[in-house]
């Protein structure tokens, strides 16, 4: 299956949501029914710390996922650019696949 790019902007401070519902190639619902994911964002490919990016499926047979971040996790971030990518792991194989990728961009918080 191909992988989806989807890029983020991200206020540093806030909490941070975004759902998104995963299509098979036929535009039909991907069923995420015994599957897990995980998701980490990195200044650059290569880095070696990254941040866990909270995701959680919300409905298993509609393929909802909800992505987040805290606050304190935003306040964190180094203001600019991070790659991102999602891996979806069927549980009964252990066959694992990058559904969705891209770019989160932290913007600078004033307050």
């Amino acid at each position: 299956m191909a992988t989806t790019t989807w890029n983020q902007d991200v206020n540093a401070g806030s909490d941070w949501e975004a759902t998104i519902n995963l299509m098979n190639v036929d535009k039909t619902n991907r069923d995420l029914t015994g599957c897990t994911l995980e998701s980490k964002a990195r200044r650059h490919y290569s880095s070696s710390s990254f941040y866990d990016i909270g995701i959680e499926i919300m409905d298993e047979t509609l393929g909802t996922l909800r992505f987040y971040l805290s606050n304190t996790q935003t306040t964190s971030m180094n203001n600019g650019k991070y790659l991102y990518d999602v891996e979806l792991t069927t549980t009964g194989t252990s066959i694992k696949e990058r559904v969705i990728q891209g770019v989160i961009t932290v913007r600078p918080e004033v307050t």
